[in-house]
Order: structure tokens, then C-alpha cells, then sequence
């Protein structure tokens, strides 16, 4: 075959796929050896997958255009993959926003063109004319009104969001949220408003938008200790701040904490704890305090073991090694530190090879769990993961999730991994829908949790753009606070885990040895075209 045939040949191929991509069921149309060893393939695929993704984006059903604020979702017709009539999720949480201004600050960096065609999808829905950075701007903008407006109806959460109901007038007090705030969900978001003001600050062009979100990141900087913190020499952070009074100001007596849960995992925890570090006024605390909160942190981080069938792997214990643990990796330059990258990519080994042996269709991560036709409030299911790597006790292993495969997605040495693993549980019965992925699928294929959430959805876009790590590297260089960081991480690991090789460090990533039964039909409402 001469070369100018293979090139036609290549050409028609490219243009097949994109025909055929039109239709959400995309991820039929390849085969996974091409997909973990084609670069063009590996870019088409995802381009489908940011192109249907940004089509929960839209409004009254992943965000409410008027605020520019997510919903938590919305309930899917078992049928059509649809929208469910009445099952908008008409509240949401820091967490879902935290997703969605990451997203809008890669798109205003311009440097991912997943996040740029994420929102070039989305804006179609409002027939938007304009171009995608003045869409991004828009949603950007409303936005910030929205928690500007929330800030002076309620000051006593002093910036930060709770759980909350939604409308087009922005933030409501939620039944059960109405005073008390937590700081895991606020950490994901922080980060994500430091993207914003970093990428602003760096195009230049907005500095009125800019001088908002500011303020914003300002105000939490000023009030999270005042808020989250247990006080002078405690060197703890609460989980949750209950508020005795959310229409005054911050002042420290107004606040104590919501049960015995404080913030000393090492996981996604931390980028609360790290923002608190760099950026609140510690002087008014016992000296050492900031030290102490990472050494009370110290009994959580632990190894640990799983036994594969190529050998044992020493990997960080988690709470349930659930992929929703790994969320700072996104948001924070982890991967610069080596003890800790090292960590990281063996957890990817553990996780990988324990579904490979177990011949699991998928991964495992904190999702709503599945449910017959008709159900359309299935529990949510946070115990699911890898029980010998688990401090927590494992309920189940019957059902995965796309976004399980997020933090292979995420690291440039495992992208190609998690594409397959990401398109394989994409190819499962109803798992792909006019909104893009579905929440889970049982692994015998028969049954599928119908809803469309940000968790379980964009956290993959957001991976596969590679999160919002250099934005935040940037920032905390610029800010005079990298070194600090480093120095933690390098620090906290290295005493765990030393700084030798780690075992299991030259065991392959595993690729999926089943793959999920087709035993249901198709999505009908799976017909849009681009």
C-alpha cells in the first residue's frame, strides 16, 4: 500500500469518526487498542466527549443561566436519556461550582480547547451569538452577582456557599443548610475562583470582573479562620461551621462546630486547609498553629497495600479509595513533588489492576446508586471503592462510574489509560444520553442510576483538560506561597512513604479485561446532531 493510499485511507477514517460523532453514542465508534495508542484518536474521542458533556451546561439542567449558578443536576428518563419532567435537582453545593468556574477558567486561558468546545456546546442551548470567551464572560459575570448578592443577604457565611436552593434570583437558604456551612466543598471552590482571578489578571481585559472576584477570594481569605477554625492552639479546622446568627458579620463567637468531624484528611480536605495556610491572617492565633493543623493531619495518612496479581502496591490508604478522594489533584500542583506524584500514579496501578483481576467493567467512585425503571431518587451510594486499601468499611463493588477513570484522565503518564477505561464504561448499556454520561451502571449491565450530576459528569471534562493545576501554580509563585507548598507536601509524604522507590512502582497500569454487558436498548432521545 503506497503512502498516499494510507493517507486517503486515514483521511476518510478521521472523517467517519467525525460523522459519526455527531451522535452522542460516539464512543461505539472506537475500538479501545485505537484509543489508547492513537493521539488522533485519543483527540476526537475527547472533542466528542467535551462536545455532548457541555450539553448538561444548559440551563434548568446543569446550571440556571439567569444566576449563572449549578443545580446539582437533574433525573434522566430511563427511556429517552432526557431531562425527567420535575426532576431537576433545584439545589446545589461550593463542590458542583467549584467544577463549572475551573471550566470557565480554562476556557478564558484559551490553552484547552476541551473547555473552550465544553462551552461552545453549552452557549448553543441559548443561542448565544456571540463568541465563547464572551458567553464564558457572561456566565462569569452573572455569577458573581449572584455570590455578591447572597454575601449581603446573608453575611454571617461570611463568602463561603452551603448547601443551597437555586432559582433565576440566585442563592436561597436550603431546609437543612440554613445555618451552617461546610469547608471540604468551599476548599474546591476557592481554588477555582483563584483560576478565575489569575487567568483575568493575565488577559487583562476585564479588570472590573476581576477586581470582583477579588474581593471574593479576599473575603474567604479574611474569614475562613474566623469561621472554620476551633481556635487558638487547637491546630484544628471544622468540618462544618455551625452559624448562631447569618445575618451579622464574622466575628468569632458566632460560630462553633457542627458535631466532632474536623478537616484532617489528606485528601481533598486539604485544599481548604492549604488555602487557610497561604492566605488567613494567622497572628491573632497561638504560634505554631498553622504547623499543628498538618500534625494533627498525621494519623490519616497512612500506607498501605493492595496485593495484585503482578505483585504488592504501596499506595496511600483512603477512605474508601474512591476516585472522588483524588478531587485536589486537579486543583493544586501535587504532581510537582515527586514522593507524592509517585504516590498518586501507584494509587492509578491499585485502582487499575484491582478491576482488571477482579474483572470489574469499570472503576469505582461515590455515585447514586442504580435503579429500576420508575425510580427516579435512587440512594446515593458513598461506600464503594477497594476494601483492602480502605480505612472505611466497602458496601459494594456492583456498580461503576465514568468519572472513576478522572484521575487516570487527569496525569499526562496515565491519559491513555484512562481513556480506555472512560470510553470503555461509556460504551455500557444507556450510559451515554443527549446530556453526555450517565451517573453509573450496575456491572452486569442490566440496571443504570438515571441522573446527569456535576460529580459524576464534569469532573471528567475537567481532568481531561487537564484541571486547573498551572493556573494554580502560577498563582501561589506569584503570591510568594509555592515553596510552602512544596515543602508540606514533601514533607508529609516523605516521612510516610521516604523518598525510595515505592513498591509496585514498575507494575503496569491495567486496561479493562471485561466490559459492560449490552443488555439494555439504547437512549431514543440520543438523536442531536451538532
Amino acid at each position: 500500500m503506497t503512502g498516499r493510499v494510507r493517507s486517503i485511507l486515514l483521511l476518510i477514517s478521521c472523517l467517519v469518526v467525525s460523522i459519526q460523532s455527531e451522535n452522542c453514542h460516539f464512543a461505539q465508534n472506537y475500538n479501545l487498542n485505537q484509543l489508547l495508542n492513537d493521539a488522533a484518536a485519543q483527540d476526537s474521542f475527547l472533542m466528542s466527549a467535551s462536545y455532548w458533556e457541555g450539553k448538561f451546561a444548559t440551563d434548568r439542567i446543569g446550571i440556571n443561566y439567569a444566576s449563572g449558578l449549578t443545580y446539582d443536576g437533574t433525573s434522566i428518563d430511563y427511556t429517552t436519556g432526557l431531562p425527567h419532567p420535575g426532576g431537576l435537582h433545584e439545589f446545589s453545593a461550593a463542590s458542583k461550582e467549584a467544577v463549572h468556574v475551573s471550566l470557565l477558567a480554562l476556557a478564558i486561558e484559551g490553552k484547552s480547547k476541551y473547555a473552550v468546545n465544553f462551552f461552545q456546546s453549552s452557549m448553543q442551548a441559548v443561542h448565544w451569538n456571540g463568541t465563547v470567551q464572551e458567553y464564558v464572560i457572561d456566565q462569569l459575570t452573572r455569577k458573581i452577582g449572584s455570590y455578591e448578592q447572597f454575601n449581603q443577604q446573608y453575611p454571617g457565611f461570611g463568602g463561603f456557599l452551603p448547601w443551597y436552593a437555586l432559582n433565576d434570583s440566585g442563592v436561597q437558604l436550603l431546609n437543612g443548610w440554613a445555618s451552617k456551612v461546610p469547608a471540604l466543598d468551599n476548599g474546591e471552590l476557592i481554588w477555582g475562583l483563584i483560576a478565575v482571578v489569575q487567568v483575568l489578571t493575565e488577559n487583562g481585559g476585564y479588570p472590573t470582573l476581576l477586581g470582583r472576584y477579588t474581593r471574593q477570594v479576599t473575603k474567604m481569605a479574611r474569614n475562613g479562620l474566623t469561621i472554620f477554625y476551633d481556635g487558638a492552639g487547637s491546630g484544628t479546622v471544622r468540618c462544618v461551621a455551625q452559624i448562631r446568627n447569618v445575618d451579622i458579620l464574622p466575628t468569632r463567637s458566632n460560630y462553633y462546630r457542627d458535631g466532632e468531624c474536623v478537616l484532617n484528611d489528606p485528601y481533598e480536605g486539604e485544599l481548604f486547609v492549604f488555602f487557610v495556610d497561604f492566605f488567613s491572617d494567622w497572628t491573632n492565633y497561638a504560634p505554631g498553629d498553622k504547623d499543628k493543623v498538618w500534625q494533627n493531619k498525621r494519623p490519616q495518612l497512612q500506607p498501605a497495600t493492595l496485593h495484585s496479581s503482578f505483585g504488592p502496591i504501596t499506595v496511600e490508604r483512603g477512605w474508601m479509595h474512591s476516585s472522588h478522594e483524588k478531587w485536589k489533584y486537579m486543583e493544586l500542583p501535587y504532581f510537582d513533588i515527586p514522593i507524592n506524584n509517585a504516590v498518586f500514579l501507584n494509587g492509578e496501578r491499585a485502582r487499575s489492576q484491582f478491576s482488571f483481576t477482579n474483572s470489574y467493567p469499570g472503576l469505582f467512585a461515590s455515585a447514586a446508586n442504580v435503579s429500576q425503571p420508575g425510580n427516579y431518587n435512587p440512594n446515593y451510594i458513598s461506600a464503594t471503592g477497594i476494601q483492602e486499601i480502605a480505612s472505611a468499611h466497602v458496601d459494594t463493588n456492583a456498580l461503576v462510574t465514568p468519572y472513576g477513570a478522572y484521575p487516570l484522565l487527569l496525569h499526562p503518564t496515565t491519559r491513555p489509560y484512562g481513556i480506555v477505561w472512560y470510553a470503555s464504561m461509556l460504551q455500557g448499556s444507556k450510559m451515554q444520553g443527549p446530556q453526555g454520561s450517565t451517573e453509573s451502571v450496575s456491572i452486569q449491565g442490566d440496571l443504570i442510576s438515571p441522573i446527569n450530576t456535576w460529580d459524576t459528569k464534569i469532573t471528567s471534562v475537567l481532568a481531561f483538560s487537564g484541571g486547573i493545576i498551572d493556573i494554580t501554580r502560577r498563582y501561589i509563585q506569584q503570591t510568594g506561597h509555592y515553596i510552602r507548598f512544596a515543602t508540606v507536601v514533601a514533607t508529609e509524604w516523605g516521612r510516610v512513604f521516604g523518598e525510595d522507590n515505592l513498591s509496585g512502582s514498575n507494575i503496569a497500569f491495567a486496561l479493562p479485561k471485561a466490559s459492560v454487558p449490552q443488555k439494555l436498548p439504547m437512549f431514543t432521545g440520543c438523536t442531536s446532531k451538532k
